[in-house]
């Protein structure tokens, strides 16, 4: 069951990652008009969430009566869908801040630091200079933090599935020892 845990948790997670991206890249591509990025930001959710509810109530109906599906076990199947949805949008906002938004994000570094040079001391102050403008372009840093954020949206709206796809184990199920009778 664990191998069936963690493909269907791919399996969903990936669908999930791209419809996730698909919508940032809308977003960027729409970016001057506001009310527009607004209502694609709040469409994003609302798909994602159906889209976490769909899958999970999928991956509950291949337990069985005897065994059931808790609360927790739908929180852990949505977080794990998440880490794999954290991963994608992480390699998307990795590849944009690398290739379409380099110059931009270095300039705001360049902005802010401008900003704090008299608060930072000046023989730290070049090593944090630099230490700013290559964590804003670090694959590993936008994957990381992707995937640690989406967890912990997939916590909060795993949570909200989970009381809605959770079954109680079938006491009176047909079993003799674990194995079903004929």
């Amino acid at each position: 069951m664990k191998r069936n845990f963690w493909l269907e948790a791919l399996k969903g997670g990936t669908v999930v990652g791209l419809v996730s991206v698909a919508f940032s890249i809308v977003t960027v591509v729409c970016g001057d008009s506001t009310t527009l990025v607004n209502l694609l930001s709040i469409a994003s959710t609302v798909v994602t969430i159906l889209l976490l509810f769909g899958y999970t109530r999928r991956f509950a109906a291949m337990h069985s009566a005897e065994e059931g599906f808790s609360v927790g076990r739908a929180v852990g199947f949505v977080v794990a869908m998440m880490i794999f949805v954290g991963v994608l949008s992480g390699v998307y906002s990795a590849v944009n801040a690398n290739f379409f938004m380099k110059a931009e994000l270095l300039q705001g570094v360049d902005e802010v630091m401008a900003q704090m040079q008299d608060v930072v001391p000046a023989e730290s102050f070049e090593k944090t200079y630099q230490m700013m403008r290559s964590s804003v372009t670090n694959p590993f840093i936008h994957t990381g933090s992707s995937v640690i954020s989406h967890s912990f949206f997939g916590v909060i709206v795993g949570l909200c599935v989970g009381l809605l796809v959770r079954r109680r184990p079938d006491i009176f199920a047909n079993t003799n020892n674990g194995q079903p009778t004929e």
